[in-house]
């Protein structure tokens, strides 16, 4: 068996290329547990526990530390990992998807097998906002700060592996030739998938929705996104084993950005938990002072209780003694 982990930031075609490598061969895994954007669910759940270790989600990943994979609140999403792993079986092909992965890879590397493949995909910074906007409502300088991170983490943990790096604009334009190129790379690392030429994958020009120009010079772009945007530029092709670009470490205001946006997260689950204990207790409240006005209620309470218990086998219930069994 060989894996194929497909790793890029959200919004940038790895949902397109998931499902082209899928109609060409790779297995997604169960289909039940397969959502509209070629992700499993059950890997999905345990990379968002992975997340939540180190306080943070999707939109706002939280600082993970050299080695981070081998700590013990980690190990406690390892026995999930199995079981959504198993539900592979043993394919031929074994096609991963999830932005998630680009951050949690190192956790996943010990269920991939011994030389698993990374297809990194990248797409411009401006476009991705443009889609994060559309989808998220997220401006400009949060967008490039994830865009940052996910495929500079990316990047880093491909490192030593074989790995095709290329554009979302290489696979939207020049749909036939990337694939028989990607088609025929993988075919030389021993990947056995249908001929491209006579296959439908699904690819559409239309797929393509915003359009950035070719240079990355956006106002709120840091020269640490910049930079990567050149490295990722500079990377693209084939690597039979991947070495990152030396410098991948992101501006102090991309941290503080998504710092920031895991305190409003945060913050947001802290409301939400006290509206919910408020309004369990203003129930309790109204219920109390209900029965306190009229206390006949607690009988008919109390009977429907009993009467619950007698329908689903418990003892049988008199309607002439409502507050005990009849004998």
């Amino acid at each position: 068996m060989t894996s194929i982990v497909i790793l890029g930031m959200h919004r940038s075609g790895t949902s397109a290329i998931t499902r082209a490598l899928n109609l060409l061969g790779g297995a997604l895994g169960p289909l039940e547990d397969v959502g509209e954007y070629w992700e499993r669910a059950a890997m999905r759940l345990q990379c968002d526990a992975l997340l939540e270790r180190f306080d943070g989600a999707w939109d706002c990943p939280g600082i993970m530390p050299e080695g981070w994979e081998s700590l013990e609140r980690v190990a406690e999403v390892d026995a999930g990992a199995l079981a959504a792993i198993s539900e592979y079986g043993d394919p031929e092909v074994l096609l991963w998807k999830d932005p998630r992965a680009s951050l949690t890879l190192p956790f996943w590397r010990k269920y991939l097998g011994a030389d698993p493949i990374a297809i990194i995909i990248y797409r411009h910074p401006e476009e991705v906002w443009a889609s994060l906007d559309t989808r998220n409502g997220f401006g400009p300088g949060l967008s490039f700060a994830l865009w940052e991170r996910y495929n500079a983490d990316a990047l880093r943990y491909a490192s030593g592996l074989r790995t095709v790096v290329f554009a979302y604009s290489d696979l939207i334009q020049n749909q036939s030739e990337t694939m028989t190129d990607l088609a025929a790379t993988l075919g030389g690392w021993g990947v056995s998938l249908k001929d491209p030429a006579s296959t439908d994958m699904e690819l559409r020009a239309d797929q393509r929705h915003h359009h950035a120009p070719k240079h990355f010079s956006h106002p709120s772009a840091t020269p640490s996104q910049q930079a990567l945007f050149a490295a990722l530029e500079a990377t693209r092709g084939v690597h039979e084993s991947f070495s990152p670009p030396v410098t991948l470490e992101p501006s102090p205001l991309s941290l503080e950005l998504i710092h920031m946006r895991r305190q409003l997260r945060n913050s947001r689950r802290e409301l939400w938990r006290a509206r919910s204990e408020q309004r369990s207790l203003s129930g309790s409240r109204r219920k109390l002072l209900s029965l306190i006005i009229h206390p006949e209620r607690m009988n008919r309470e109390e009977y429907s209780m009993e009467s619950d218990e007698a329908s689903s086998g418990g003892p049988p219930i008199s309607p002439s003694s409502p507050s005990s069994p009849s004998t």
